[in-house]
């Protein structure tokens, strides 16, 4: 989890990360609105190849699974998190390790150790996820 004392993009930045997650504890659908780039050229790679959004409408619609009252995130842990700057300091790009769990209807679901890597662009004084891939090592699966 972000501290105060990390640099204050840097803060930012991780508190965005951790929230690109966490907002799934609450449901909180204005928070994860924030978090990412309401873009037609914003895309999200997931581990499943159905699960590819490119566009923000595209990506939004996951939202109604997300949001299914059935559907309770439990948690996530998010590790090794690295983030660069670029040199003008408006562009990152971060990678790490998450951890993602909950229950859909009664049954569980969830990821472990899944490779998250993304970009981010500073906007109107804000930091938005522009893009993001999440996969699967393969030698974890054998």
């Amino acid at each position: 989890m972000p501290t105060p004392n990390d640099s204050k993009n840097e803060y930012e930045i991780s508190k965005i990360l951790h929230d690109a997650f966490g907002w799934a504890l609450t449901k909180d659908r204005a928070l994860f609105e924030n978090i990412f780039a309401n873009d037609d050229d914003f895309f999200s790679y997931f581990p499943d190849s159905k699960s590819t959004a490119i566009g923000w409408n595209q990506f939004e619609k996951f939202l109604d699974e997300w949001m299914d009252p059935r559907n309770i995130a439990k948690g996530f842990e998010i590790r090794n998190l690295r983030i660069v700057f670029s040199k003008s300091k408006e562009v990152a790009w971060f990678s790490a390790i998450a951890d993602d769990e909950g229950e859909f209807d009664g049954k569980p679901w969830g990821s472990k150790n899944i490779r998250w890597t993304g970009i981010l662009e500073k906007r109107a004084g804000g930091w938005k996820i522009c893009q993001q891939h999440l996969s699967e090592a393969n030698d974890q699966n054998l």
